[in-house]
């Protein structure tokens, strides 16, 4: 039996993920999602105010703060998502828009995207979590960008941590985390035994992280979706 980290409003869906394909996972979430009203009052200000500019939404989470603030955006705005479950959601509500994806789901991927490099963007808004990926506006000012970062939601973590069935240390065989918030809060929930499990995350910059931490048998999925996650668990563990 795996562990599996998601943010409580996740939770459900990924693990039924799991079992259907299979691979029986414990859900654990660490934390759940509360959004930020006056941010995206701003966000929606800032958007009627300007006629054009690159937005990036760096989670499933930016994503209905951004139709609230947007419900009109219009197509030759385009939008980047971090990954495939966003672009999903993007298109889920706001049918209309424009959106692209880059080949790596991670903010060196979103970096690396041609539409960052064309002449005429210039300004970038990016709707992100509290405390998350600032990886992206650091490099991209670096580069001369105005960029606009509106944290529209955070993270909460919970009093204790929510697992969808009752488990045994003894009977995990490894670990997924799908951040480096829920796994350093998995961690401190629990023995230093489960730092002795393999663990797979969706980041090269979360495996530093955990490995720093005394994780030696640590492994990267280049995807954070559950599709890809159950994908790389077939092919590299027993489950």
């Amino acid at each position: 039996m795996l562990l599996l980290t998601r943010p409580l409003p996740k939770l459900d869906a990924s693990v039924a993920a799991f079992t259907q394909a299979g691979v029986s996972v414990t859900g654990v979430a660490t934390s759940d999602i509360e959004y930020n009203d006056i941010a995206i009052a701003k966000l929606h200000q800032y958007l009627l105010q300007h006629s054009h500019a690159t937005l990036i939404a760096t989670s499933v989470f930016a994503v209905p703060a951004l139709a609230q603030a947007w419900p009109d955006a219009p197509s030759y705005w385009p939008i980047l998502a971090v990954g495939d479950a966003t672009a999903t959601k993007i298109k889920s509500h706001l049918p209309q828009a424009t959106v692209f994806t880059p080949a790596q789901h991670t903010s060196e991927g979103i970096l690396a995207m041609h539409q960052l490099n064309e002449a005429n963007c210039e300004d970038i808004v990016i709707i992100k979590g509290e405390g998350g990926r600032d990886t992206l506006q650091n490099t991209l000012r670096l580069q001369g960008k105005q960029v606009y970062p509106f944290c529209v939601y955070k993270r909460v973590a919970l009093a204790q941590p929510f697992y969808t069935n009752n488990w045994q240390i003894d009977d995990v065989s490894g670990i997924i985390a799908t951040s480096e918030n829920m796994a350093m809060q998995l961690i401190a929930s629990h023995s230093d035994h489960i730092l002795t499990l393999p663990w797979v995350t969706v980041s090269e910059r979360i495996a530093s992280t955990l490995r720093k931490r005394g994780i030696e048998n640590v492994a990267v999925c280049e995807q954070a979706t559950d599709q890809a996650l159950i994908a790389w668990i077939k092919d590299n563990w027993e489950y």
